[in-house]
């Protein structure tokens, strides 16, 4: 078998197994993209069916097996799940229709630090309630507060979102933390090639100067994933005002907006929960054979 390291040139292979067929944020191209390079992510196509693995913290993982006829080529998926079990593979991210359709053969373990966020597109464009009474307050402060614009992704400020991703990194002292490091290079990948992987994006800026940006994608008809999204917590409501105006500059058509997991940190699940989820898409780990 012949694995081959993932680059941007594979894009239109891996659509053809994930393009539409998902909703949970890991099996799209610009999630394999992104991580690419500090977690190896290989893929290999064998009898119809497609593989993906990476490596984390030395450890080597298995994306859950896919077809280009999605759920629907149960056998062949089952047949590719054994065979990577009796393996001792580990088998990650596998969305809860394939455990649903899978679980009278396998053991299923849920993934709580990596289920996503998934919000109604108008309950972030409205903020409308007294749940969300404090967003909108830290949103009207910032607004009589900065002389701030927002503006789309181009080419004209790609080196600008790249020179202020440096200096986030630099702001929250997270140049030593080897996810967020990694994370900077697959953003450096996906600012390079956003025409070509279908990438849209905005920032914030005050007195010209970014503060805040973020990327996503649509990944069907009715559901947009946000991949990215940063900001600089020195202007208070910077991460307020790029959700809002990020979500109703860029997606305002679609249904669903999925913000992706919170990776098991608390701070991260407070702030995505206070923005009231219509629903959390559960991923699971195989733990055993029936």
């Amino acid at each position: 078998m012949n694995w081959k390291t993932l680059e941007i040139k594979d894009k239109k292979i891996i659509d053809e197994y994930t393009k539409g067929k998902f909703t949970i944020s890991d099996l799209n191209f610009t999630n394999f993209l992104i991580w690419s390079s500090s977690e190896k992510i290989e893929f290999l196509e064998k009898d119809s069916i497609l593989l993906i693995r990476g490596e984390f913290e030395g450890l080597k993982y298995y994306f859950v097996p896919m077809s280009k006829k999605g759920i629907d080529d149960k056998e062949k998926i089952e047949e590719a799940m054994i065979e990577l079990y009796n393996r001792k593979e580990k088998i990650v991210f596998i969305p809860e229709e394939y455990k649903e359709a899978l679980e009278n053969k396998f053991v299923f373990q849920e993934l709580r630090d990596t289920f996503d966020y998934i919000y109604n597109m108008e309950s972030l464009s409205l903020l409308k309630g007294r749940n969300y009474s404090e967003k909108r307050n830290k949103i009207n402060g910032f607004k009589k507060l900065y002389n701030y614009s927002y503006e789309k992704l181009s080419d004209n400020n790609i080196e600008e979102i790249e020179e202020f991703q440096k200096e986030w990194i630099i702001k929250n002292e997270k140049h030593k933390d080897r996810i967020i490091v990694a994370e900077s290079i697959g953003i450096t990948l996906l600012l390079k090639n956003y025409k070509q992987l279908g990438i849209v994006g905005g920032v914030i800026r005050i007195d010209g100067k970014i503060i805040a940006y973020a990327l996503g994608e649509r990944l069907n008809d009715e559901m947009a994933v946000i991949h990215i999204e940063k900001a600089l917590i020195e202007y208070k409501g910077s991460y307020q005002m790029i959700n809002y105006y990020f979500s109703k500059e860029e997606f305002k058509d679609m249904k669903y907006i999925n913000r992706e997991d919170d990776f098991g940190n608390e701070g991260l699940r407070i702030a995505k929960l206070s923005y009231l989820p219509a629903k959390l898409l559960k991923k699971y780990e195989i733990l055993d054979l029936r």
